[in-house]
């Protein structure tokens, strides 16, 4: 629905934003599975058929599929997981929020990252204590330098 937000559109040329933008190193999506969620999508009445063209159906975003777009971008602002894909996407869609809508997601993704860090770090600690092997400190320094480059992205947006 993101991708309709910035015009209508086939889903062949969906495809082609989403190989533009690398997604498929993100989550495996292709030809079946969006052909698939557009349908569900519609059905749902988030995305609509414009009829602007004969033989291919040309979606455009409903102000119900809108709202729900916004919804899931508040809803990943605020989940944190161990991989920052689901925070690139609700950063790469997060112009249909408002100013006011957007600023108070940041603070809670700020809030979660903040004490995600703390007990990242602690356990870090934990483990340079235990003389963990140093693959376990990796994947920790990995966690950190992923929330600090998402708080660096907050602080940017």
């Amino acid at each position: 629905m993101g991708i309709l937000t910035r015009g209508k559109k086939n889903a062949y040329d969906m495809l082609k934003v989403i190989d533009q933008m690398n997604m498929k190193y993100w989550l495996p999506i292709g030809a079946t599975t969006l052909y698939e969620t557009c349908i569900r999508l519609q059905k749902k009445g988030y995305i609509e058929d414009t009829g602007v063209a004969e033989n291919k159906t040309v979606y455009c975003i409903t102000d119900k599929g809108r709202e729900e777009l916004k919804k899931s971008i508040c809803e990943l602002f605020e989940r944190v997981d161990y991989d920052s894909v689901w925070f690139c996407l609700a950063v790469i869609f997060a112009d249909v929020l408002s100013k006011k809508e957007l600023t108070e997601e940041k603070k809670k993704r700020q809030a979660i990252l903040d004490e995600y860090e703390a007990g990242t770090k602690e356990n870090k600690e934990r483990l340079i204590a235990a003389k963990a092997p140093y693959a376990s400190l990796c994947a920790i320094d990995r966690m950190i330098h992923i929330i600090e480059m998402e708080k660096e992205t907050l602080k940017n947006m």
